[in-house]
């Protein structure tokens, strides 16, 4: 009997060991991350590397360690992200703060595209570009801490994908798809960003990068697809999915990632479960657009704009390929971006038809841009004297009393409910 016993009791403590064994063989996965990412500072400057040679070969964040981290597991298809449909606003360092937040959620603000804006920071202040990389990091953690504490959800878009802004070449140059050192260079800088941000909850609902996909030709709108687009969208998401398999993952055709791209677009060719189609509403751009680079002013909606006449009914039209697409693919939809400058006549209009629609067709939205770095894109910016030609208006700061963001205040409002 004493045997029989002690041969049992052998026997679970085996099964026991077993067991755990297999729990914590399927627990980890070892991939390459940065070790920085994890270090986490209030002002950006601890343990951030002090310069970037953008000549050089080697990338401009380089100092990729090895690393053992939990892979965040996946959802299924069916889910959508949190707060979806999306009805919010973009949001950029150089005016915004976490403490604006509070106010955002107070209004019914339930979503906010974060802009990583390294290079612009770096011109703007004139610092050390990665230093510049790691400031925007921590400013963005500061960002996703106050949405987590208002049940507000948001994206990461890094778009500014070359950090020096002394080299002149951006994203947008040729020089940046014929150079792998570049794209190199910002798949580092995606491990660091999706290593930091890993273990987020919802309050993180996506990444993009390269948000604008053009190879820019002149300062209007000419420019080409990069023919290389469909694999950097491939190696950026697969660089994602090494830490992260949680987070949705925006594409956008080029150029420019206009609606209109959609127009006989068959869709990437990617594999993934989170996948969001994505699209900058800026048309037509001769009104939206008017009075930057040189575009003439005076320029009115409603109304005939390059022999077409331009109404809700020709935004309807322009926005159809979109509509169909996202029909044909069942994929989810997001508008990134729209706004007209603000001394452009019917700017309000054309916002409030474009909102509608969106609406109607269930897209997800953000308003560019709350306190925007650039004034003719702030809806708390309005014109002096409308009693003047329209081509002369000129804008000032009022704050949140302009007629434009009152309106906005009555469609956030919306999301309380």
């Amino acid at each position: 009997m004493k045997t029989l016993i002690h041969s049992t009791f052998l026997i679970a403590l085996l099964f026991l060991f077993f067991a755990s064994c297999s729990q914590n063989k399927g627990s980890k996965k070892s991939v390459e991350v940065n070790s920085r990412s994890n270090q986490t500072s209030s002002s950006g400057n601890n343990n951030a590397p002090n310069s970037v040679d953008a000549s050089s070969d080697a990338p401009i964040v380089s100092n990729i360690e090895k690393e053992t981290v939990n892979v965040v597991k996946s959802g299924t298809k069916n889910e959508l992200p949190k707060n979806w449909p999306w009805r919010g606003i973009n949001f950029q360092s150089e005016n915004s703060d976490a403490s604006d937040v509070a106010y955002l959620a107070s209004i019914g603000v339930d979503f906010l595209r974060i802009q990583m804006k390294p290079a612009i920071r770096s011109r703007r202040k004139k610092l050390d570009p990665t230093k510049c990389f790691y400031d925007e990091l921590y400013w963005a953690d500061s960002i996703l801490t106050e949405c987590k504490k208002y049940g507000m959800t948001s994206v990461i878009a890094f778009n500014h994908l070359v950090l020096d802004p002394k080299i002149n070449i951006t994203e947008k140059s040729q020089e940046f798809w014929d150079e792998r050192k570049y794209i190199d260079s910002t798949l580092n800088m995606i491990t660091i960003i999706a290593n930091k941000f890993k273990t987020r909850g919802d309050e993180l609902s996506a990444y993009e990068v390269m948000g604008e996909p053009v190879i820019r030709k002149g300062q209007q709108e000419n420019g080409k697809t990069p023919p290389q687009l469909e694999k950097f969208f491939k190696d950026v998401l697969q660089t994602i999915r090494k830490v992260d398999s949680e987070r949705w993952f925006l594409l956008t055709p080029g150029p420019w990632g206009k609606p209109t791209n959609f127009n006989g677009f068959a869709g990437f060719n990617i594999k993934d479960n989170r996948i969001i189609y994505n699209a900058h509403m800026y048309l037509p751009d001769q009104f939206t657009h008017q009075g930057i680079h040189n575009r003439p002013r005076g320029v009115q909606y409603p109304g005939k704009i390059k022999g077409e006449f331009w109404d809700r009914k020709m935004l309807e039209e322009k926005l159809s390929q979109l509509k169909k697409f996202q029909v044909k693919q069942n994929c989810l939809v997001y508008m990134g971006e729209f706004q007209a400058t603000r001394w452009s006549k019917g700017a309000d209009i054309w916002v409030k038809d474009v909102i509608e629609l969106m609406d109607a067709y269930q897209w997800s939205w953000s308003l560019f841009a709350f306190e925007a770095g650039t004034v003719c894109w702030d809806p708390y910016y309005d014109v002096v004297n409308k009693n003047i030609p329209i081509a002369d208006w000129e804008i000032q700061y009022v704050g949140p009393t302009t007629p434009h963001w009152k309106y906005m205040l009555t469609e956030y409002a919306k999301n309380k409910k």
